[in-house]
């Protein structure tokens, strides 16, 4: 959907996606190079998925409860099932250079199937992947080499300077990225969060992951915790996904959760302590 047909889109209809879909019909019907998008998706093949790094019976049993289209680890093998789909990710430049994680996705694809290869984890983060763009673009080669559909570094934010100054590299060296990924921590707001989304596709003119996100307090203490409820949350889940799955651009998303108890993201999370579904997690299960 062209953005400025998106942003009329009332932010009810968000949770309608039967009204938003006939919305983007229309206007790719007026398109006038309707082959330009071809390549993206539908919404109806617009992927839920979830990133889960457990490795016992609980995790199985959670990554089952979602009803996922996808999964992934951040690891570059599965920890407990490829059913739902595996996607592997090279999460760092250690991972990459000392733990042979390129050879595991590849000895691992008989099995996997995998068509898709995430890039390095929240490289502008220092406790995650913590790399430099340069470091990252000396490294990309090595995931190109795999053949593999090949997705950017996923930042700690769309606007992320540091994934601006590696795809410009990347492009001035003709080095290969098929699809932009990116994480997004936000307030309850759909129609901010869409925004977001659109505007990192207009920038880069590629697909869209959005490999994690959820609603954060980022300023919530232990005296005062996150001050947003679950029915504000889940009024944001509803909106997101029905709006994600209505940009042809977007091919997959998942949510992110953190234990019941966290300080800043409790509102989000998708597991009781006792590992069952909160009504959130019931609610990402059913959509």
């Amino acid at each position: 959907m062209e953005r400025r047909k998106f942003l009329t889109v009332p932010l009810a209809a968000l949770a309608a996606p039967g009204a938003l879909l006939a919305a983007n019909t229309g206007s790719a019907q007026a398109a006038s190079a309707p082959a330009a998008v071809s390549a993206y998706t539908s919404p109806a093949n617009t992927l839920k998925g979830f990133g889960h790094g457990g490795k016992d019976a609980l995790a199985l049993t959670q990554i089952k409860s979602l009803n996922l289209d996808w999964h992934y680890t951040w690891g570059s093998h599965p920890n407990v099932t490829t059913t739902p789909p595996f996607v592997p990710m090279i999460k760092s430049a250690r991972t990459l250079l000392e733990q042979d994680a390129i050879g595991y996705v590849t000895r691992q694809l008989a099995q996997t199937k995998t068509k898709h290869l995430l890039g390095f984890n929240e490289p502008d983060v220092k406790a995650q992947a913590n790399m430099s763009v340069d470091q990252a673009i000396s490294l990309w080669p090595k995931l190109q080499a795999t053949g593999l559909r090949l997705g950017s570094p996923a930042t700690a934010s769309p606007g992320s300077a540091w994934l601006a100054d590696f795809m410009a590299k990347a492009r001035n060296k003709g080095l290969r990225v098929d699809f932009v990924t990116t994480h997004i921590y936000a307030w309850p707001r759909a129609d901010d969060f869409l925004n977001k989304i659109t505007m990192l596709h207009e920038k880069y003119g590629k697909p869209i992951w959005v490999t994690e996100y959820a609603v954060a307090d980022w300023g919530a203490t232990a005296a005062n915790p996150c001050k947003y409820s679950r029915a504000e949350t889940e009024d944001f889940m509803r909106a997101t996904v029905a709006g994600l799955r209505a940009m042809p651009f977007v091919e997959r998303f998942a949510w992110k959760t953190r234990p019941a108890g966290d300080i800043k993201m409790a509102c989000s999370s998708l597991f009781h302590t006792s590992g069952s579904l909160t009504s959130t997690g019931r609610l990402y299960a059913s959509l």
